[in-house]
């Protein structure tokens, strides 16, 4: 969730990217947000379904899209 708070807060496109494509890289497969992950292993994650990263998430993507940052999520290359 703190990776989210970064993007939320931060004016720079390549650092909101980055957040975005590691965010969508550490779902552990699953398409859900985790509170939290294990930056070794990103299939060890606290609880299988926990609404707030999700809403948080989905909050993000609608602020992006508000701020006219469409181009910036459509660029973003997820390697899984």
């Amino acid at each position: 969730m703190s990776i989210m708070m970064k993007a939320f807060t931060s004016n720079d496109d390549e650092e909101i990217k980055h957040c975005i494509k590691l965010l969508m890289q550490t779902d552990g497969n699953t398409g859900m947000m985790h509170e939290s992950f294990n930056k070794d292993d990103a299939f060890s994650y606290s609880r299988t379904w926990f609404a707030w990263p999700n809403t948080l998430f989905g909050e993000l993507i609608l602020k992006l899209i508000d701020d006219g940052k469409l181009n910036l999520l459509n660029s973003v290359q997820v390697d899984k």
